[in-house]
């Protein structure tokens, strides 16, 4: 029979079938920022040490070692289905009874949080999720003076970094707040010490793969005001910022909400569920019955201030300043991320609700089945909620595969010398008829192996653009919007080849090109040679910009060294 973490990994898989649903099948769910190729090259770009900004480091250089044992497609379902499986298997061995963990593990798959990250195609954000409740186990091990856990949990700060700085920020904040959260137990300064010392060591170095290329590769950031607005948490409900925050949703990207939470009644409903929650909770004082619910706790506390700072006053002027004054600032942009830790907390809360009603049931001198099946519709409120999510967002996300003249083009341009691409027309998204006009992020940096430009500025709602990170971009973009000299820019950025996409809408700079003959043509793709390139010096050419792909190894080797000294102190004692 199913313990609690097999009741938390069956519903969350169940979960996963059911919300993904036709996008299953063979062939690849392309929308927004979810864009995987059928191979995806093991590169320095997949790295991040071309001297880019690492936005999806080290979790692209895992899709590409996934992508060269199996097709592109089935590494992307599989990374897909994980989220569910993990968080419910996660939350689930939190709970006290398979009731509560199959209560849990529903909530914690099945939330606005996890569709709304998902429609918009942020599938590591999603892993990072997926590790908390793991983290939160393993780190409450630790503080129940268990020191060989230190392996465990050191293993699981190494799985959170290789989903990328999000998940690993996210579950930094979920460790700290178990480990450093008062409690009974009596325990040594020393030893509190070295519990938060191996558990940041191991954070710093793991992660060095992408806080290393930020601060010495990538060329110096800074976040305008612009984007620190345009990321901030909405309402996706009638109940305000908070109320939608409180519910798990509040993205700040109105074209990925689903409309049910447009409903007073329906999120309404969701609302009230979570304040009774909440209120259980409070007069169960659940920070007081272990570490792990304690951490839990004010990590989810944490999160959700994060969340809705600067929705309160005063609070959107301070966000402003951190994030675009202070170093590393910019991982609080996008703040509705850390909602992740509310919703797991809400997650565990809600399986001892149902634990609750359960119990009160069977109290009451109701028969078992009863008592099971009135729980069970207090459990599926979040599904009732969010009806929008079954069966790939009501058959909106689908397999497609990509035309076979993209994979002959890729070949194409790998197979030439050197020079780097820039994509026309220039613009971030595309709407492919492959893909039924879904907005989908500019496939082409992953599709080739070599250095590629695009417009990384992002267009929103209502006029505004949130401006880009390349410089090489804005010189490009530059020239678009002057509609002259877009030929001599691209050269003099070092792109010696420009691939035209004719089945997208025409914009600035084609006409350009119109006088050269294609190098190559293949259905929709028009493939130029512009010769004249300048070639440009690599300022990160050399060992060193391998140095945090080091450090991170050196993680690896202190968390098996950890275990080794472990098993040999048990062979020691005698275990």
């Amino acid at each position: 029979m199913l313990g609690r973490r097999g009741t938390g990994a069956l519903v969350g898989l169940v979960c996963g079938l059911i919300a993904l649903g036709p996008s299953l099948a063979p062939g690849y769910l392309l929308h927004y920022d979810l864009v995987f190729v059928p191979r995806l090259a093991l590169s320095d770009r997949t790295m991040g040490v071309d001297g880019s900004v690492p936005r999806a480091v080290p979790n692209d250089f895992v899709v590409a070692l996934l992508s060269h044992v199996a097709p592109g497609w089935v590494v992307e379902k599989a990374l897909l289905l994980a989220v569910f499986v993990l968080v419910g298997a996660g939350v689930g061995a939190l709970a006290r009874s398979r009731t509560g963990a199959a209560a849990a593990a529903l909530v914690a798959a099945w939330n606005p949080y996890v569709a709304e990250r998902l429609a918009i195609g942020h599938w590591g954000y999603l892993l990072g999720y997926a590790c908390l409740p793991f983290l939160v186990a393993a780190a409450a091990a630790v503080r129940t003076g268990d020191q060989h856990r230190r392996t465990r949990l050191g293993v699981w700060l190494l799985v959170s970094a290789a989903t990328g700085s999000t998940g690993a920020v996210l579950g930094l904040i979920a460790v700290l707040a178990v480990l450093v959260m008062p409690s009974e137990e009596r325990v040594s300064p020393g030893r509190r010490i070295g519990e938060l010392g191996w558990a940041v060591g191991v954070f710093v170095l793991a992660n060095a793969t992408w806080w290393f290329a930020y601060l010495f590769l990538a060329p110096s950031q800074s976040t305008s005001e612009t984007g620190v607005e345009a990321f901030m948490s909405r309402a996706d409900t009638p109940w305000g910022v908070i109320g939608s925050l409180l519910t798990g949703g509040g993205i700040w990207n109105e074209g990925v909400w689903f409309s049910e939470r447009d409903s007073l009644v329906v999120s309404g409903l969701a609302v009230l569920v979570v304040l009774v929650t909440l209120a259980f909770a409070v007069r169960d004082r659940v920070w007081r019955l272990g570490p792990a619910l304690s951490g839990l706790s004010g990590a989810g506390a944490v999160g959700l201030v994060l969340a809705a700072a600067s929705a309160v006053p005063g609070g959107r002027q301070l966000m402003t300043t951190v994030i675009t004054d202070l170093p590393g600032g910019g991982l609080l942009r996008d703040a509705q991320k850390f909602l992740g830790l509310w919703v797991v907390l809400v997650a565990v809360l809600a399986g001892r609700l149902v634990e609750r009603v359960r119990a009160a049931g069977m109290a009451a001198g109701a028969e078992r089945a009863a008592a099971l099946a009135i729980a069970a519709v207090v459990a599926s409120w979040p599904v009732v909620t969010l009806t929008g999510l079954a069966w790939g967002a009501g058959g909106e996300w689908r397999a497609v595969d990509y035309p076979a003249s993209y994979s002959r083009m890729a070949d194409r341009v790998d197979a030439l010398p050197s020079g780097a691409v820039a994509v026309l027309p220039w613009a971030p998204y595309r709407q492919y008829a492959f893909d039924h006009d879904v907005v989908l992020l500019d496939p082409w940096q992953r599709l080739l192996d070599r250095d590629v430009l695009v417009d990384d500025s992002l267009p929103l709602v209502g006029g505004t653009v949130v401006p880009g990170e390349s410089p090489d971009a804005a010189r490009i973009g530059a020239a678009v919007t002057a509609k002259s000299g877009l030929a001599s820019a691209m050269r003099d950025v070092g792109v010696r080849y420009v691939l035209v996409q004719t089945d997208q809408p025409a914009a600035g700079g084609i006409p350009q090109l119109a006088a050269k003959r294609p190098l190559a043509t293949d259905g929709t793709l028009r493939l130029y040679n512009l010769d004249g390139a300048v070639e440009r010096p690599d300022d990160t050419t050399g060992p060193a910009r391998y140095t945090g792909w080091a450090l991170a190894g050196l993680a690896v080797i202190g968390v098996a060294g950890n275990f080794l000294v472990d098993k040999l102190r048990a062979k020691h004692n005698g275990y």
